[in-house]
């Protein structure tokens, strides 16, 4: 499988490494950790989040990274946000089937309800989701391409079609 995704005359040395390593990347850290501390906590995904662990780039190694990097930030970002919703949309649901349970109608449940309303809730994460998650995706797909990987190669680690592949490398960045 690595004849298919790397290009045999590409490797990254230790130098080119440490000379791909910049300011950026040590902002993005320190923004992280505020961002964790104001969450409640270093979750599971901390440690690669905080530099621990991770690719060993630590910057960019083809010419998406940089913004692969952003990518997986803004998905971690949309995954925040969505964790406040799913707290208020658990207690919306629990409303109304307590609401449904007393025998009123569904037309007079939700016409009552504080803004946003349950179905607002919904369509709010599943936008904030699908928006960061095509992102990345989109990301992942151009800097595996820049890395050599060939089409097929992208397709099989993404579990998609090399159509689906070659129609995100057409479509632009956001």
């Amino acid at each position: 499988m690595s004849q298919h995704l790397i290009d045999s005359g590409q490797r990254v040395s230790a130098d080119r490494e440490d000379a791909h390593k910049s300011e950026d990347a040590h902002k993005s850290e320190d923004a992280h950790k505020s961002e964790l501390s104001e969450a409640g906590g270093e979750g599971d995904g901390a440690a690669h989040r905080n530099g621990v662990g991770g690719n060993g780039y630590g910057g960019d190694a083809g010419s998406g990274g940089d913004g692969t990097l952003h990518a997986l930030d803004a998905l971690s970002d949309a995954l925040t946000e969505m964790t406040r919703d799913q707290r208020l949309l658990e207690k919306r649901l629990q409303d109304l089937r307590e609401q449904r349970a007393s025998g009123r109608a569904w037309r007079d449940i939700l016409a009552e309800e504080d803004p946003p309303g349950t179905m607002q809730v919904v369509s709010r994460m599943l936008a904030c989701l699908a928006k960061a998650s095509g992102t990345l995706r989109k990301e992942l797909v151009d800097s595996l391409r820049s890395e050599g990987a060939s089409i097929p190669a992208i397709a099989k680690l993404f579990g998609v079609t090399h159509q689906r592949v070659s129609n995100l490398l057409r479509r632009p960045s956001d």
